[in-house]
């Protein structure tokens, strides 16, 4: 029986070979990596460091500070490149146990004791994303001005842009500049993402020029849902606390603490107060009341899924709303109360997006942005008439027991 077991093995591993084969050939056929050792742009993530010569009078390697990764998968039409820093500070730090029986194993990774993690994303649009006169550089220098001088905690950085154009750009720029600081950025980010997803601009249903109608609402939100759920689902990983910021944000007051409050604050979704010139509170979309609901005619257009005919917007329920203007305002001598706390949180019912900060435990357990008006959603309906993007999040945060808080006392500043 044994030699037979021997001929049946010599017969099958030949065969096991070429299957294995056959399948990785198939698999490669419709997803690619390329990494910075065959990449052409790969020389950019290479060291200054002038070469030298060591002990045994051999020329030493240049060192690179990032290695890269590019993801290209060709069935769905997406792109993610991911540039992962070599800096001593982001090495991980293994630990082992041992155990009565003498065998030592390797217990749970313990990545950066001390030191908390952050995933810092954004959406780029198609059309003008920075704001008026803006480019990606001075996005960029927005983002790094919260980033500089933050040594205790451990920060990535994840953009999505589904313009072809402009990906190229982002990643020129990337290129140009990390040639000339290397050493910065490697310092500053674990990792840096950069992903397209062209496919999620197709079929939107409305044009840049009618994107503040009212009946393009529920199309134009589920847009950027299904944009800021993409980006979030390919670049989480480990990080503790995710930060969205629009890229048409400018700056940020105190900048050097804008991530600790929110950290600090314990909370588990938080906003600041959004301003542009001329307002104080730009982002409506944080709030804490009652929202109007449709009259009998409009339900049932939901029920009979006439969505080719739908335009109802929800609307505040005068003196039943409190937005961050409510605080502004001085009612009830809330502002005169609190202006000098940094610290000051209120709780809301809805958040919105231009800067949004969330425990990513949050998100791990299924909350996410909504893709469409889930509020009011009915088996025989295809959705309902509230609550889609940020303005879910609560809402589908608060049966799990997390809560939505807003901070009126920091404050990020929009393009006008």
């Amino acid at each position: 029986m044994l030699t037979a077991l021997k001929r049946k093995r010599h017969i099958l591993l030949p065969i096991l070979i070429i299957l294995s084969i056959i399948g990785f050939v198939h698999y490669s056929s419709s997803i690619s990596f390329n990494t910075s050792s065959n990449s052409n742009n790969s020389s950019f993530l290479k060291s200054q460091i002038p070469i030298s010569s060591n002990t045994n009078g051999k020329a030493a390697k240049y060192v690179p500070k990032f290695k890269k990764l590019t993801f290209i998968d060709y069935d769905f039409d997406f792109t993610k490149v991911t540039y992962t820093s070599t800096n001593d500070k982001f090495t991980s730090t293994y630990k082992s146990m041992n155990r009565d029986d003498g065998i030592v194993e390797d217990s749970s990774v313990n990545y950066f004791p001390g030191k908390q993690t952050i995933l810092i994303m954004s959406v780029i649009g198609n059309s003008s994303p920075y704001g008026r006169d803006r480019n990606f550089e001075q996005f960029l220098k927005t983002i790094l001005s919260i980033v500089e001088d933050q040594s205790d905690y451990i920060i990535s950085l994840s953009l999505l842009c589904n313009n072809p154009d402009e990906f190229n750009n982002i990643q020129k720029y990337f290129e140009n500049e990390l040639e000339n600081n290397l050493e910065l950025f490697s310092t500053l980010f674990e990792s840096i993402i950069i992903v397209s997803a062209p496919f999620l601009d197709e079929n939107s249903g409305f044009n840049r020029n009618e994107r503040h109608r009212d009946s393009i609402q529920r199309l134009r939100r589920r847009l950027i849902a299904k944009s800021r759920n993409f980006l979030l689902l390919h670049s989480l990983n480990n990080q503790q606390y995710i930060l969205t910021i629009d890229s048409d944000m400018i700056r940020f007051d105190n900048p050097e603490k804008f991530i600790s409050r929110f950290i600090n604050s314990k909370k588990d979704i938080v906003v600041p107060r959004i301003e542009r010139p001329g307002l104080k509170d730009y982002d409506k979309n944080s709030w804490r009341g009652e929202r109007t609901k449709p009259n009998q005619e409009q339900l049932d257009k939901m029920d009979n899924n006439q969505w080719d005919q739908w335009d109802y917007v929800p609307r505040d329920v005068q003196n039943n709303m409190y937005h961050f203007q409510t605080y502004i305002d001085n009612k009830d001598n809330e502002f005169e109360l609190h202006k000098d706390d940094p610290d000051y949180i209120i709780p809301l019912d809805s958040v919105g997006g231009a800067v949004l900060f969330m425990k990513s435990i949050v998100i791990k357990q299924g909350v996410i942005f909504p893709t469409s008006l889930i509020v009011g959603t009915t088996w025989d309906r295809q959705e309902g008439y509230d609550g889609i993007e940020t303005e879910g999040v609560c809402y589908l945060a608060k049966p799990l027991g997390f809560s939505c808080w807003g901070m009126p006392n920091i404050v990020a500043h929009h393009t006008g």
